[in-house]
């Protein structure tokens, strides 16, 4: 399965990746998909 992540490379430097999810679900797994996010300016620091 593949998702796009958004991948902070270095500070102040983030690219959109398609990315190839390989983890297999367990029986009490779930996959959840996110729909808005936000960044905090603490996090790129």
């Amino acid at each position: 399965m593949q998702a796009r992540a958004l991948v902070l490379e270095r500070r102040h430097e983030l690219s959109l990746r398609d990315i190839e999810l390989t983890e297999a679900l367990g029986p009490s797994d779930v996959r959840v998909q996110v729909h808005i996010v936000g960044i905090c300016g603490s996090d790129v620091h």
